[in-house]
C-alpha cells in the first residue's frame, strides 16, 4: 500500500506510520480502524477508549453515556497508542473497508468533527457509511470520488475539533451508519439554525448512526461476518404509519429497503419498520384502500423494551412519537 504525507514528518513518525501500514488488524471481513488490537485481543477497554474528561469509560462508547444518560454519543472513541515526544498521536487511521470517499473537511474550526471524512460502502447496501472524525491530518491523495481498499490509511488520529480537545484525549471518533439522502438543505434551512450548513450532504446530521459497538462485538465473535449481515438481523421495534405521498429521501438512494415490487397506483402513504436506534430499516408503500382514520401518523410498538431502550432515544413518548422519531420522519419526507 503506497501513501505519501502532505506533511512534513520526523523520523519517529516515519517509523510509527510505516510500523502501521504492516496491516491493520481485521476483524471479520472487516478492518479495525487505528493500529490498536486490544479489541481482537480481548484486553481490558482502558486499553481500548478514550473517556471524556470525566473518566469514566462508558463515555467513550455508542449510547445514552454522557451527562448521566441524557445525551447521545453517536459512535465510540479509540485512544491513542503511539504518541511522539510532545505527547501528540501518530496511530494512522485505516478504512474500515472498502468504500468510496464522499465527502472531506479539512477545516477544523468548521465542525465538532473537527477533520472528518465520510466514505460510503457501497458492497454493503447504498448509503452505508463510516465517519471517522477528530482527525490531525489528512493526506491529500483522500479526497471526494477517490476509491480506497479496506485498511487504507485515510489519515492520522488526532484532536481537532472546533472545541479544544486535550493532547492527552486524542481520539478516534468512529461511526457506522446510514446516509439519510439528497434533500438534506431544504431539512437543515427549515429548522432554522443559527449557523451554515458548512459541509452540504454529508454533514453529520445527515448520517443516523447504528450501535457500533453492538456491530463490532458481534463482528468478533463471529455472529456477522460483515456489517450488512448486522442491518438485516437488526430487530424491529416499531412499525409507523405515516400518510404522504412522497417518495422517502432514503429510498432514492437504497431503493432495496423498500419491501414492494412497486408502489400501488393509488400510492397514499408508507409503513416504516424502525430499529431501537431509530434506524428505518424496511419500507412498506400504501395505497389509499388501506387508510382507516383521519390521523397522518400512527404507531404499533412490536418490542416496548427497544422501543423505550433509554431516555434519550427513545421512540415512543406518551402513547406517540417521541422528538426523536417525529425529527427523523421529518427528514426523510422532507418537501
Amino acid at each position: 500500500m503506497r501513501f505519501r504525507a502532505r506533511f512534513t514528518v520526523s523520523g519517529l513518525l516515519v517509523l510509527c506510520w510505516a510500523c502501521s501500514v504492516c496491516g491493520a488488524p481485521r476483524i471479520g471481513e472487516h478492518f479495525w480502524p487505528t493500529p490498536n488490537e486490544a479489541f481482537v485481543d480481548g484486553r481490558p477497554l482502558s486499553q481500548l477508549l478514550q473517556p471524556t474528561q470525566s473518566g469514566r469509560l462508558e463515555s467513550a462508547l455508542w449510547g445514552c453515556v454522557r451527562e448521566g444518560g441524557g445525551r447521545f454519543h453517536e459512535g465510540i472513541d479509540l485512544k491513542a497508542i503511539q504518541k511522539d515526544g510532545r505527547g501528540d498521536a501518530l496511530d494512522s487511521i485505516f478504512a474500515f473497508d472498502s468504500a468510496t470517499v464522499q465527502y472531506v473537511n479539512r477545516d477544523p474550526s468548521k465542525s465538532s468533527y473537527g477533520r472528518y471524512i465520510v466514505v460510503e460502502h457501497g458492497q454493503w447496501m447504498p448509503g452505508m457509511v463510516t465517519l471517522y472524525a477528530h482527525l490531525a491530518s489528512i493526506p491529500n491523495n483522500i479526497r471526494s470520488g477517490v476509491s480506497v481498499d479496506g485498511g487504507q490509511i485515510l489519515g492520522r488520529m488526532g484532536r481537532s475539533a472546533s472545541y479544544t480537545i486535550p493532547r492527552e484525549r486524542a481520539h478516534l471518533h468512529f461511526e457506522i451508519g446510514l446516509w439519510l439522502g439528497p434533500r438534506f438543505q431544504p431539512w437543515y434551512d427549515a429548522q432554522r439554525f443559527k449557523t451554515p450548513n458548512d459541509h452540504g450532504l454529508y454533514n453529520g446530521m445527515n448520517i443516523l448512526g447504528f450501535d457500533v459497538w453492538e456491530i463490532l462485538n458481534g463482528l468478533k465473535a463471529g455472529k456477522y461476518r460483515n456489517v450488512r449481515e448486522y442491518f438485516d438481523d437488526m430487530p424491529v421495534a416499531l412499525w409507523v404509519t405515516y400518510w404522504d405521498e412522497g417518495i422517502p429521501d432514503l429510498l432514492q438512494v437504497c431503493p432495496e429497503l423498500m419491501v414492494n415490487p412497486v408502489i400501488p397506483n393509488d400510492h397514499a402513504g408508507w409503513r416504516i419498520a424502525f430499529s431501537s436506534s431509530g434506524a428505518p430499516i424496511r419500507f412498506q408503500a400504501l395505497g389509499s384502500q388501506d387508510r382507516a382514520g383521519s390521523r397522518r401518523t400512527s404507531i404499533q410498538v412490536v418490542d416496548d423494551r427497544l422501543a423505550r431502550s433509554s431516555p434519550c432515544m427513545s421512540l415512543v413518548q406518551s402513547g406517540g412519537a417521541s422528538p426523536k422519531l417525529n425529527a427523523t420522519l421529518l427528514r426523510l419526507f422532507v418537501d
